[in-house]
């Protein structure tokens, strides 16, 4: 081991890539000695084997990691408490959310997904056959805080303020410690007046249909589902964050790559089939954790990549570099949409810690793409690649704005044939 090891996280690429250094991290194999931000050693687990290992495995805790150290960043793991915590607590928290987001849910929410889409881009072109306009802004984003707002019970009017409270509380450097410590109790005081609305209107007889207010009215009488009013804030704020923030800079990378290839766009129009393979290739091949993974606590001694690593250890499970695993995937470092092991990807976690949300996240991402591709003929950059602005200091990678130009379908093709037309009168 040597012995001055790097700070990590990493800096990031600037682009849809992981950092240039896992590459390096990878390529070694075995676990790879780092210094945390917080000052403490730690290993990165790079292989896909052994990076589901740790996120499958109780002797890995996040929750121990947690307990002996102070925070990455300024953000309080409170704000985050299904993925800083372990069996029981995030069993019993898992539970009482789930059923919101099960496969036969998203199933049923797909005909409104689809509409709240075709809305989103009925106000973005504005009945215009051509344009300019942010993407990011105008659909990226909106399309899951829509979706998300409208499955916890947030009232939309306020999506812009909570907008700008998270970019707080995403940020790695961005702001002071004290700037997120605020921002975390304005997010704590708005969702604790929410939930405390929905449980009045539920005792005057007109409970609303929303999560928020099924988990504010979890029978008390059972301690395996029973939730803390504080939990349900916390969990109530922390889906919000989670159920755009991630998706809508996701999508936005999506669209990045789909840009760069213009022989896809054409393919997956002429075969709208293709979109969910596609979809799971973007979701693989882009980086969209800038913070690298979430340290666990090695509860027992145990091998990694063969190696011993004794109790007591701090290792951070990387999926980014498990996404290009040359055991698991071929060509690893190619973007290839027909590949046929795309399956393995761990974009959305693995295990106990899988994504709650994996479902309505591909859900959105693959409506989304199949709704611009319906919507627009051309689609491409309105500005050089390289001056796109990158979300270097945001726990979520992306790009923070993604210019396009645009013209809608079938708008070409009607100018076209008006021309004609008009000579022809005339003359």
């Amino acid at each position: 081991m040597t012995d001055d090891p790097a700070r990590f996280p990493f800096p990031p690429a600037g682009d849809v890539r992981p950092p240039d250094a896992y590459h390096g991290v990878l390529h070694a194999r075995a676990p790879h000695p780092v210094q945390l931000s917080s000052g403490q050693p730690a290993l990165l687990v790079t292989r896909h084997e052994d990076v589901t290992a740790v996120l499958g495995d109780d002797r890995f805790s996040r929750a121990g990691y947690t307990e002996l150290a102070r925070p990455l960043f300024a953000r309080k793991t409170e704000s985050v408490l299904l993925a800083t915590a372990d069996a029981p607590d995030h069993t019993r928290r898992r539970r009482a959310i789930l059923p919101a987001f099960t496969a036969r849910q998203v199933r049923l929410l797909r005909p409104r997904l689809e509409a709240l889409a075709e809305e989103l881009l009925d106000d973005l072109t504005a009945g215009a056959t051509a344009g300019e306009t942010d993407l990011v802004g105008g659909f990226a984003v909106p399309f899951p805080m829509r979706v998300i707002c409208e499955v916890l019970g947030v009232p939309l009017d306020d999506s812009a303020m909570l907008r700008a409270e998270v970019d707080i509380l995403m940020s790695t450097s961005g702001h002071t410690r004290e700037e997120v410590a605020a921002a975390q109790a304005r997010m704590d005081e708005y969702f604790t007046a929410l939930v405390d609305g929905k449980r009045r209107a539920a005792e005057t007889g007109t409970p609303a249909d929303d999560l928020l207010t099924r988990l504010a009215l979890r029978p008390d009488d059972d301690p395996d589902q029973r939730l803390s009013d504080r939990e349900v804030v916390s969990l109530g704020s922390g889906m919000l964050m989670a159920g755009y923030e991630t998706t809508g800079n996701s999508f936005g990378m999506c669209v990045l790559l789909l840009l760069r290839h213009p022989d896809l766009v054409e393919r997956l129009r002429a075969e709208p089939a293709r979109i969910p393979a596609a979809v799971e290739e973007m979701l693989r091949f882009s980086s969209l954790n800038n913070t690298g993974g979430a340290p666990h606590l090695v509860r027992e001694d145990t091998v990694l990549g063969g190696c011993p690593v004794a109790a007591g250890r701090i290792v951070v499970p990387l999926t980014d570099t498990a996404n290009r695993d040359p055991a698991v995937f071929a060509d690893p470092d190619a973007f290839d949409p027909d590949r046929a092991d795309v399956g393995s990807h761990l974009a959305f976690g693995y295990g106990r810690h899988l994504c709650l949300g994996a479902e309505l996240a591909r859900a959105e991402l693959q409506i989304g793409v199949h709704a611009l591709l319906r919507r627009f003929e051309v689609l491409e950059l309105a500005v050089p690649e390289d001056e796109l602005d990158w979300r270097r200091t945001m726990f979520i990678n992306g790009v923070w704005q993604l210019p396009v130009r645009w013209t809608v379908a079938g708008a070409a093709t009607a100018v076209a044939a008006a021309v004609p037309a008009a000579e022809g009168r005339s003359a």
